[in-house]
């Protein structure tokens, strides 16, 4: 085997790959096929064919017609080659340690009491197991897969009192077939005869038998396991991939024995986290479309303060583009900029269960009109804990809370509604506190007039909006002297 230096993976060499290409596609077409065909069709160089067949045709599995129509076919049958044959022919080794060879060798000559080599030769052994009880033939005419559940069997053997039972099993037939048979080996000639493939039924019975139970008894406890294929009843050439494990406890002079599905684990898995990712993709979906939702609320309801929300998401973009490049120690990234962009417009959604005569209203508002309006953050916080939740909302989550929430907090702790103080505000919050003051100082509102841009700048700076840290500040200048930034007020 190959190694991958870069992740250090043990893996066939391409010669392997080539090689078994070119048995499966021998024992498909079952005829004399030239090395031009070979290439054409397998997309494996010429030159590589004549040196790959010949170590092929050395472990008697390739044979070589002459003559003006000559070519390759195989010499045995598909049923007849294993997987493992034709990687034996093309690597010099499957040992996936050095203390696997056949010397054994061991730089400390520990192998017989060294746990890792125990754990290496058990891999190594499930791993040739496989390999081997995979027939060629069964890579060319797979069986059908299945859903695992419809077949797990756990069985128990006595290895003193030679007695069995069935611990579980997926159907009330096989516990049945126990009650029927007197003994543990009728019981296996039964399972056998019903369920086990004609061509795996000889090593199963092998693997079964009570000899072989009570002869591989080792000092502890061991796990072997084996392939084989299960019979429909649809078909007699049809089939499904099972595993079979065996685990013989010498201390209990017990045997555990699980039959389940083995080749549909995978697939099961995959299909199963392609729905799960499909699910969060939706859950994203109808985040963001809660989101336009809101904002298409706001703006629905005629709020004067709300005309610029796409400036408010072009500012927050921008200085938070400055404390990028200018703070890295923040660790802010390209996600969290447009996240955070894309929620900005959000901050003041809790001013959807403000009355409109308040919010509109020309002239000072009363002192418990204030108090009404002063609750916008928490309402608008509490609002998106009802927002859709996933795995891959969950930052999102976080950041429309964090922004409805705390974007009137400021740095010196005179905010609200918490009274948070330094860095203990939420990044995010402290940005969109910050534009949001600047955007509704240069705009028009029923109590006031428009500010000049120059005029936003310095009164934001001088703290008369309330106080901001001097790193977001210094980012607030510098977003503000960039040409796309003075471009957006002339558009407007």
């Amino acid at each position: 085997m190959g190694t991958d230096r870069e992740g250090d993976i043990m893996q066939l060499t391409n010669t392997t790959d080539y090689a078994i290409r070119i048995v499966c596609y021998l024992a498909l077409e079952n005829k004399v096929i030239t090395t031009a065909e070979l290439s054409r069709e397998l997309n494996i160089p010429a030159s590589y064919i004549p040196k790959i067949t010949k170590q092929l045709k050395e472990k008697e599995i390739v044979k070589a017609a002459e003559g003006s129509n000559g070519g390759y076919m195989l010499e045995k049958r598909p049923e007849e080659i294993s997987l493992m044959d034709v990687i034996n022919c093309t690597e010099s080794t499957m040992a996936i340690s050095r203390c696997l060879e056949k010397d054994g060798y061991c730089s400390r000559n520990a192998t017989d009491t060294c746990k890792i080599h125990k754990i290496l030769f058990d891999l190594q052994s499930t791993c040739n197991n496989r390999l081997e009880n995979i027939m060629i033939s069964d890579i060319i005419h797979q069986g059908r897969d299945e859903y695992f559940g419809r077949f797990y069997v756990v069985m128990k053997v006595d290895l003193n009192e030679k007695t069995y039972e069935c611990v579980y099993s997926h159907s009330r037939e096989i516990y049945e077939q126990v009650a029927r048979t007197g003994s543990y080996e009728a019981f296996i000639d039964a399972y056998i005869s019903t369920y086990v493939h004609t061509a795996d039924q000889k090593k199963i019975q092998e693997f079964l038998s009570y000899q072989e139970l009570t002869n591989t008894i080792p000092h502890d406890c061991v796990e072997e396991d084996i392939h084989y294929r299960r019979k429909e009843d649809i078909d007699a050439e049809s089939y499904v991939w099972m595993e079979m494990k065996k685990y013989i406890d010498q201390d209990q002079h017990t045997a555990l024995i699980t039959f389940h599905n083995a080749k549909v684990i995978p697939n099961t898995i995959i299909t199963m986290e392609e729905e799960i990712q499909k699910q969060e993709r939706d859950v994203e979906k109808q985040y963001w479309e809660m989101v336009s939702l809101l904002v298409a609320v706001l703006n629905h309801n005629n709020l004067l303060e709300v005309e610029h929300q796409d400036d408010i998401s072009f500012y927050t973009e921008q200085v938070y583009r400055q404390l990028q490049q200018r703070f890295p120690e923040y660790g802010i990234t390209e996600e969290e900029i447009k996240n955070v962009s894309h929620l900005a417009p959000i901050h003041d959604i809790g001013k959807i269960r403000v009355p409109l005569e308040i919010l509109n209203k020309n002239g000072k508002l009363t002192k418990e009109e204030m108090d009404v309006v002063k609750q916008h953050p928490l309402t608008g916080a509490e609002m998106t804990l009802r927002f859709p939740k996933g795995v891959m909302t969950e930052t999102l989550n976080h950041y429309s809370y964090d922004i409805c929430r705390s974007h009137h907090e400021r740095y010196d702790g005179k905010g609200s509604p918490d009274g948070l103080k330094g860095e203990k505000i939420p990044l995010c919050a402290q940005v969109v506190g910050l534009v949001d003051a600047y955007d509704a100082l240069i705009s028009t509102r029923p109590y006031k007039g428009a500010l000049s841009e120059m005029e936003a700048i310095r009164m934001i700076v001088n703290g008369e909006c309330g106080a901001f840290s001097n790193q977001l500040l210094q980012c607030f200048l510098a977003a503000a002297m960039q040409p796309e930034w003075v471009g957006k007020r002339k558009e407007a």
